[in-house]
């Protein structure tokens, strides 16, 4: 579904989003097994053409990651994550717990909640610029979160630093249960939000909202 531009979404409880280029497509998290094949699905029907050059992953959650295999495999797509990220993407680590009895509880499942063995070919660094997209490096949520900032329509791919409402007008802080670190999440979404003035937000979860400037100035107040 074209929903801005050049960005289509796929949504679902967890949102990817493919951007078109000229003589190619990128894609933003791949979501489940079963979002995989929607995503095939889209880029055959939109453009058949054009390859999925390359697949950057926001962070390694098994939300985010599961139909990675599916998709590299099939399309050969670079894929791209911060330096941080890449041992949970690749399983070669467990994800690390939160403190506390919730992050004990969440230590069990930790590895099956993260990556797919699957091999990160690229690593990128806070403010590189990699496919006209500026890369936010954004720990709190997992030591190596991105969101990503195209510079062509200044819309933002924000993962899971911030959330959004379902009527897509509200910024949400991250979720607590999920976070590695909640008080530095809600840092970087902040620092994220005065960095980047987006014309877009894309979160991994919540309805996008194309016109955030009332939204991204309540959360500010409300949160700096």
């Amino acid at each position: 579904m074209r929903i801005y531009e050049n960005i289509y979404l796929i949504p679902s409880f967890v949102n990817c989003y493919l951007i078109e280029r000229g003589d190619y497509c990128i894609l933003i998290d791949t979501g489940t097994l079963k979002k995989a094949r929607k995503i095939i699905h889209n880029i055959q029907t939109n453009f058949p053409e054009k390859p999925l050059e390359a697949i950057f992953i926001t962070h390694a959650h098994l939300d985010h990651t599961a139909g990675l295999k599916t998709l590299g495999q099939l399309y050969g797509s670079k894929i791209i994550s911060h330096e941080k990220e890449k041992p949970y993407i690749m399983k070669s680590e467990k994800m690390p717990a939160r403190d506390g009895f919730i992050g004990k509880t969440f230590s069990i499942f930790s590895n099956l909640l993260s990556g797919t063995e699957y091999p990160v070919d690229q690593i990128v660094t806070d403010g590189e610029v990699i496919y006209g997209l500026k890369v936010y490096h954004l720990p709190g949520h997992t030591p190596g979160t991105i969101a990503l900032e195209d510079l062509e329509t200044r819309a933002l791919f924000c993962g899971d630093i911030i959330d959004c409402n379902k009527k897509g007008d509200t910024i949400l802080p991250p979720k607590k249960l999920f976070a590695m670190d909640y008080d530095q999440a809600l840092k970087s979404s902040i620092k994220m939000l005065q960095a980047s003035k987006p014309s877009a937000i894309f979160p991994g979860h919540g309805k996008p909202i194309t016109e955030p400037d009332a939204a991204i100035k309540l959360y500010l107040e409300e949160y700096s």
